[in-house]
């Protein structure tokens, strides 16, 4: 073996790629995808959530693989948990694991079909109007409604599988929708920022 005098790797510098840990984060809605089934009348929203820059004041647990495809939380020597800067986090992208669905004129005594729907929205900041006898008087939200809205995502690795390939693996993914009430919408030029080549 010949010694390269010049080259050195330190793992905590070189390593690459960064775990996101599991976590609630600032962020907005960044992408909105609806798909109206037919046969049903049912919605579905495939959101798509970009991580605020307010991240970078939060500090995080470091991780480091496992060597089984997971990954441990490193400690120090004292075997006290390591954390670090979340500004890594900051812009990075996660799509909602399930989507928000919204049923129109569920039938009788299924109206718990929209709570997701319900929550999410409101979470986001929309806001339904009430009929005299004080229920919610659901509408159906338009990417313009929710786009750049602000909200707390808690993402979490999910393990995913592709019946028609075969394929698997795991993927980080929002898995719920909490209100920011510090946060602030981003108008689309906002939003796409990060983008620019300049």
């Amino acid at each position: 073996m010949k010694t390269l005098d010049n080259t050195t790797f330190d793992s905590a510098v070189d390593g690459g790629f960064t775990p996101i840990p599991a976590g609630t984060y600032p962020a907005h809605v960044s992408e909105v995808q609806i798909n109206t089934f037919e046969d049903s009348g049912k919605s579905v929203y495939n959101l798509t959530f970009k991580v605020a820059e307010e991240v970078k004041k939060l500090e995080v647990p470091k991780l480091s693989t496992d060597g089984n495809g997971g990954y441990t939380q490193d400690t120090d020597k004292d075997g006290n948990e390591i954390k670090i800067s979340a500004d890594f986090i900051a812009g990075k992208t996660f799509r909602l694991d399930k989507g928000m669905w919204l049923t129109p004129n569920p039938e009788q005594g299924k109206g718990w079909q929209n709570k997701v729907y319900v929550r999410y929205c409101q979470s986001l900041g929309v806001e339904f109007p009430t009929t005299e006898d004080g229920k919610l008087k659901l509408a159906e939200v338009e990417d313009n409604d929710i786009l750049g809205l602000p909200c707390l995502v808690k993402v979490k690795e999910v393990a995913w599988e592709n019946k028609k390939t075969g394929d698997s693996g795991k993927s980080v993914k929002a898995v719920d929708i909490a209100s920011w009430k510090e946060g602030s919408k981003l108008s689309a030029d906002e939003l796409s920022s990060d983008d620019l080549p300049f």
